[in-house]
């Protein structure tokens, strides 16, 4: 995949900025209008995903992903209270009184490239290079445990509790837009699953409710699940069992 934005190290030099925006960290993805642009008949825009961390005192690193977490790539991007320059980009920064902060383009780097043009509590809105824009929802991390069923035996890959008929693996980071996870495959004795989690909300008129969503998938197809269980939005954990594969992921800071 084609990274439409750089990582980005962002150094705050002005006084009224010594710490990081908390509104401008976490993880953000566009995961939920491509899925459902795709599903009207519309022409989605690229997946895009970035993850803004807290840099070195006053810094911020924000970085593009893909839908594994796998970073894309970097550029380093000069920020003050009322401005962010991102290479040859100047953008003008009006920062709210709940945090919101918004960017206006001041420059002619900014043709062709894709800056955000707002970050607050729901997420950030993103102008593509082609001057369209899309809306990258901000999301919750989680931390997974994942188990396949050995088919063969195995060369690699951790095992729970001296259970060898099964590939086991904790600790695993994702989020709810989207983030995915894979354990198998290659010499492990045990075919590859993958899962993914989605915090989803259906557009009016439709009679869906709000769910947390957590979906398995095959390599053979990894855009038609082959199963998928779902909680209440509100539920901190979810898990699947499918008799060959079973997961499990709890929302970070829950417990």
């Amino acid at each position: 995949m084609t990274s439409l934005l750089p990582a980005l190290l962002i150094g705050v030099a002005s006084p009224a900025l010594t710490q990081p925006a908390p509104v401008a960290q976490g993880i953000f993805t566009n995961e939920e209008q491509v899925y459902f642009d795709g599903e009207a008949g519309r022409t989605p825009p690229p997946w895009t995903g970035v993850q803004i961390d807290p840099g070195e005192g006053s810094a911020l690193v924000w970085q593009t992903i893909d839908r594994f977490g796998t970073v894309l790539a970097s550029e380093a991007v000069v920020a003050s209270a009322d401005r962010w320059r991102i290479g040859d980009c100047t953008l003008g920064l009006t920062a709210s009184p709940d945090g919101a902060m918004t960017f206006s383009p001041q420059s002619k780097g900014c043709a062709g490239a894709a800056v955000p043009l707002r970050i607050d509590g729901a997420g950030m809105t993103l102008r593509l290079p082609d001057g369209s824009t899309t809306l990258l929802r901000r999301a919750r991390p989680f931390t997974c445990w994942l188990t396949v069923k050995r088919d063969a035996a195995g060369s690699a890959g951790a095992t729970s509790e001296n259970n060898e008929d099964w590939l086991f693996k904790s600790n695993m980071r994702t989020h709810d837009q989207g983030g995915r996870l894979r354990l198998g495959g290659g010499d492990s004795g045990a075919p590859e699953a993958i899962i993914r989690i989605r915090n989803v909300v259906w557009p009016e008129p439709t009679r869906n409710r709000p769910s947390l969503v957590l979906y398995v998938f095959t390599p053979d197809d990894t855009n038609r699940a082959v199963a998928y269980g779902w909680a209440d939005p509100g539920a901190v954990r979810v898990g699947i069992n499918q008799r060959w594969m079973q997961a499990s992921c709890t929302l970070d800071g829950a417990e």
